[in-house]
């Protein structure tokens, strides 16, 4: 009886396995989410299925522009629903399966196409970082981020039609574009961008604002006299033929629309800065990052970049 007690304690001090519900439960600072799951009538889910969670911290949830919980659970159900399976792979993923390098499209559990990225073993969900990896449960695994991913449903072009303040930005893109003497490149770059899907190339643009465009003189009588050819340039050194979110622009210079122009970027904790070959002082400072497109990624900039 003795022997058979000791066995028995022994078993019953033994871990237990955790679910990934029970590993969300034990990381302090997933409150928000934990809020969020439960209001969307999530925790099944998480449970049973085979899962990889890129979990947004409470300080993710903040920077994304949610205070607390209960702006969280304002929301309709079903769209904090999505949103958190915007989170969601239906497999396990650890960081040493992961796919190295930046960019590697995934598709997740909302149906929407994310870019996943593996850094010295470091994880990236867009323009998320990972900030602790590898929290396995019995049906999966958990990667902390720093951010909360929205599902993107907009093309480019949809987001600064859309947009009130990239209207003048826009009004010269379409004179550029379509224009008597247009440049026949921008018009096929403006045809991807109306595009709503997932599609290649993708493209980083760094949209002024209104504000930035009439400052160099670029107001909407401005813009509808001058010369497409003028315009197709100016356009054009605002986009690069590439993704980059925020966290991998290069501190370096940078090609544009037209590989024979670059601006120079510098990346920085305290800010990015890019710089325009026309007008080196001061840099245009990018006021709000990754504005992220079904076929891109977008910046917003408050002067406008001259070649």
């Amino acid at each position: 009886l003795l022997i058979f007690s000791v066995v028995s304690g022994c078993k019953q001090d033994d871990p237990q396995p955790k679910s990934i519900s029970d590993v969300l439960i034990e990381e302090t600072d997933l409150g928000m989410l934990r809020a969020a799951i439960e209001h969307a009538g999530l925790q099944d889910a998480f449970k049973t299925s085979s899962l990889t969670l890129f979990a947004p911290s409470d300080e993710g949830f903040k920077a994304s522009g949610f205070a607390d919980a209960a702006a969280i659970t304002a929301l309709p159900a079903e769209q904090v629903r999505a949103l958190i399976t915007n989170h969601v792979l239906t497999s396990k993923l650890a960081t040493e399966t992961m796919p190295l390098g930046q960019n590697n499209p995934i598709k997740m559990m909302s149906g929407a196409r994310l870019f996943l990225s593996n850094i010295d073993g470091t994880p990236y969900l867009n323009q998320a970082k990972g900030t602790k990896s590898n929290l396995v449960g019995t049906n999966g695994v958990i990667h902390i981020i720093n951010r909360v991913i929205p599902i993107p449903n907009q093309s480019l072009a949809q987001i600064i039609k859309n947009t009130p303040d990239f209207s003048l930005f826009r009004q010269a893109a379409r004179r550029a574009a379509t224009g008597m003497g247009g440049d026949a490149r921008l018009a096929i770059f403006y045809a991807d961008t109306l595009k709503t899907g997932p599609v290649e190339p993708a493209y980083t643009m760094f949209v002024p604002t209104n504000q930035a465009m009439i400052a160099a003189k670029l107001s909407q009588g401005e813009i509808s006299v001058a010369n497409p050819a003028n315009l197709a340039r100016i356009v054009s050194y605002h986009i690069a033929l590439s993704r980059y979110f925020s966290i991998f622009l290069p501190n370096a210079t940078l090609n544009m629309f037209d590989a024979s122009y670059t601006t120079t970027v510098e990346n920085k904790a305290t800010g990015i800065k890019i710089t325009g070959r026309g007008n080196p002082t001061p840099p245009a400072n990018v006021t709000k990052t990754d504005i992220t497109a079904t076929n891109g990624v977008i910046h917003i900039i408050d002067k406008v970049l001259i070649p």
